[in-house]
């Protein structure tokens, strides 16, 4: 492969902070996008982002920089809100680039949506797998279709399960993020009991619960001054989240739960692990605290 780092000045990341799911963060942490192609979730503040994707040089020229400091690891994660929406021949050249300049690198995994999945074909994602993808982070979110309208998730969760069906045809590996609280008091019971049973038919390899966080500078925001949607307590929060662990029938599965009342976290092996993960919740259901208080406003990042 030619050297593709000629005159081209770049940095490795664009901002101070990059965000991984938490089961990558030794994994080579490989820029290619800014910013989420579908960009309307009324809760996210990454909405607001400006989108780019990177130019082939641009990334040979960070994998070029990362490469003295990560030579030694076997998995790389492609950063951006939602990679695998880059055509795929535009991926494949990032799989060559990180062959090139991160040779020990054999696995490498990304964030997708389920129409992403759905938007590539069968041989398209097999020619991906073929060079290395081998997981993707979905988030799910909710498995209850009405939360996902409300918040404008535009995912249909009948083409969800289809994603995931090829996936698992093509050996690659999906882990989804929750959101505790997404349906806000209003659909807190459906939240639960549908997410289990979609995460029950989708069998997921992990689940990564976090909390809703209202940011200031989104709809969802509003909409909640405005009267329109009612926020969970911690302590409802991590009702909803057990009674929905009550309900899940995994086969093999790690599950986390890391914003557990604010300030602690809950996690463990489905379903050997199933009944440890609901006494610690029933447990810390009962602790005394400020946990009958709706989370924070969190400063602008």
């Amino acid at each position: 492969m030619a050297d593709q780092t000629e005159y081209i000045e770049v940095r490795p990341f664009t901002g101070e902070e990059i965000y991984l799911p938490i089961w990558e963060e030794g994994s080579v942490p490989l820029e290619v996008q800014l910013g989420c192609s579908w960009h309307r979730c009324k809760f996210c503040d990454f909405a607001n982002d400006p989108r780019h994707v990177f130019s082939l040089q641009e990334v040979a020229a960070k994998a070029q920089m990362l490469a003295p400091y990560m030579q030694d690891r076997p998995r790389a994660f492609l950063l951006g809100e939602n990679a695998l929406m880059l055509p795929t021949n535009h991926l494949l050249e990032v799989l060559d680039i990180i062959e090139y300049y991160l040779p020990n690198v054999y696995q490498v995994s990304s964030y997708a949506r389920f129409d992403d999945v759905i938007r590539k074909s069968m041989g398209e994602l097999e020619e991906l797998a073929g060079k290395g993808l081998c997981e993707l982070h979905i988030g799910l979110e909710s498995g209850c279709q009405e939360a996902l309208d409300f918040m404008d998730k535009g995912i249909d969760l009948n083409e969800a399960l289809q994603a995931c069906e090829r996936l698992r045809l093509l050996g690659i590996d999906y882990s989804f993020t929750m959101i505790a609280g997404l349906g806000g008091v209003e659909l807190s019971d459906r939240h639960a009991r549908e997410s289990a049973a979609f995460l029950n038919a989708a069998q997921p390899k992990r689940i990564w619960i976090t909390g809703l966080l209202l940011w200031p500078d989104t709809p969802l925001f509003q909409i909640a001054e405005a009267g329109g949607f009612a926020q969970l307590t911690f302590r409802q929060r991590l009702r909803e989240t057990r009674d929905m662990v009550s309900g899940l029938d995994l086969r093999d599965c790690t599950f986390v739960d890391s914003t557990v009342l604010g300030d602690c976290t809950v996690q463990g092996h489905l379903p050997d692990q199933k009944d440890a993960i609901l006494a610690a919740m029933d447990k810390l259901l009962e602790a005394e605290g400020p946990y009958d208080e709706v989370p924070p406003i969190p400063v602008k990042r």
